[in-house]
């Protein structure tokens, strides 16, 4: 019953607005004011305050944030949306939260890492700003890629987590929330060296204080990439198909990993991965034509193919719906008239009709004709 009331009041409130100011949010028709007192906040999300920040390696940044009241939380494993106001225009990326749950409820704070990327404009961007950042904008938490309540509860014995680089924040704030330890966990992370390893000595002493928890560091650059399915079958008293599994990390890597598991006859829906990055290379090729349909506007734009439609669009003056941009929030979805789309994440090109399609993982695979 309070849902329904809630959707209601949601639904009114943005009629309202619609009718008043054009605006599905009276704050967009507000913002340029705004904008004179707190140049960082926009009308989708929540503020958050910088606390500190550190680096976790030479590579990875760590930021300590403390958003406003109005920010609900997040279940361990989740990720948000940061938003960035940098030279002039608003730049996002997602990113998984670092930190315990225990953080948030003692201290109202959270801590969210990044790895940062050469050819990554919000990350370089975040890295060069962070010394006068005072707030950040933050969206709700969101993802299903979280730890089951207990591995004992669907009749699995053991948990198994597999880490690739920067895949490790989601796994690490997920490990850190465990208050009762009723089972086996085996974490396999993998980096080129230690020196790259972000939270090491943290799970080194977890390791150490809790006999529940093993750590197995791949040191690619020593001992070769990991073979998940091979070093499993090391431990003793171990079963594959009775364990859960959490892979995070760069896409080909997930999915090499999941499909070795399942050969071995692990069920599909005890793999839980959440992957970066897409499964293609994104290789810009022939050019295609997509006309698009805003507000009774056609637009028509160059969209190469290997290359996000969102990305296409944004780089021609428009400015799509968004949210992740990896595919996982589904704020990006739109209605396609016409013509075939290549799933980045999937390889998988669809068909020619009417469908719905993601923008930021959509690149096109023939002319198209798409309504935002």
């Amino acid at each position: 019953m309070n849902k329904t009331i809630s959707s209601w009041r949601q639904r009114l409130y943005r009629q309202f607005s619609l009718m008043l100011a054009n605006q599905p949010k009276l704050g967009y028709y507000l913002l340029p004011l705004l904008h004179w007192n707190k140049p960082q906040w926009h009308p989708d999300y929540h503020s958050a305050s910088v606390v500190d920040f550190c680096w976790e390696t030479d590579q990875m940044l760590s930021v300590r944030l403390k958003p406003a009241a109005s920010w609900s939380g997040f279940t361990p494993g989740q990720h948000i949306l940061v938003t960035l106001l940098h030279q002039g225009r608003y730049i996002s990326r997602s990113f998984s939260i670092s930190s315990s749950a225990a953080l948030f409820a003692q201290q109202k704070q959270i801590l969210i890492s990044c790895r940062i990327q050469p050819q990554g404009e919000f990350t370089k961007a975040l890295a060069s700003d962070i010394s006068g950042l005072t707030e950040l904008s933050i969206s709700d938490a969101m993802g299903d890629f979280v730890l089951a309540p207990s591995a004992d509860s669907t009749g699995l014995t053991s948990t198994v987590m597999v880490a690739a680089g920067s895949g490790i924040t989601p796994l690490w704030s997920m490990l850190s929330s465990i208050r009762c330890w009723t089972s086996p966990v085996v974490l396999f992370y993998s980096v080129k060296n230690a020196a790259q390893a972000a939270f090491l000595a943290e799970l080194k002493l977890l390791a150490a204080k809790q006999p529940l928890f093993e750590l197995r560091l791949i040191e690619t650059e020593i001992t070769g990439r990991l073979n998940l399915v091979q070093d499993l079958a090391t431990k003793a008293d171990f079963s594959m198909t009775q364990a859960q599994y959490y892979l995070c990390g760069p896409a080909a890597m997930s999915q090499h990993c999941k499909e070795q598991l399942i050969q071995q006859g692990v069920p599909a829906d005890a793999i839980h991965s959440e992957q970066f990055g897409f499964a293609l290379t994104a290789v810009e090729g022939e050019m295609k034509q997509a006309l698009i349909l805003q507000k009774g506007t056609e637009i028509r734009i160059e969209a190469a193919a290997g290359v996000p439609l969102l990305q296409a669009a944004e780089q021609q003056g428009l400015n799509p719906r968004f949210g992740c941009r990896i595919g996982v929030c589904f704020q990006c979805v739109c209605q396609k008239k016409s013509g075939q789309v290549l799933n980045l994440r999937t390889g998988q090109v669809s068909g020619d009709g009417p469908e719905q399609i993601q923008l930021c993982i959509s690149a096109a695979h023939s002319n198209l004709q798409i309504e935002l």
